[in-house]
């Protein structure tokens, strides 16, 4: 079982940035569970402030704790 399980609504950032704009954003709310890619699960998620998506395995997320979370 992967540890990289996420659920609608959870603060994720990403772990790896490499060859993505500066302007990316670095955090961002997961939107759904989409299905997985090669045995790997991946999810669309979005940044409210600059309404930008993007879809991201789950290997490359990491949860945001949050003092409702802890």
């Amino acid at each position: 079982m992967t540890k990289n399980v996420f659920t609608k609504g959870q603060q994720v950032s990403l772990q790896s940035r490499v060859g993505l704009s500066p302007r990316t954003p670095t955090e961002f709310t997961v939107l759904l569970r989409l299905p997985d890619n090669g045995g790997k699960p991946q999810y669309r998620i979005r940044n409210d402030e600059q309404g930008h998506e993007r879809v991201e395995q789950g290997s490359n997320l990491e949860l945001i704790e949050t003092a409702s979370s802890s």
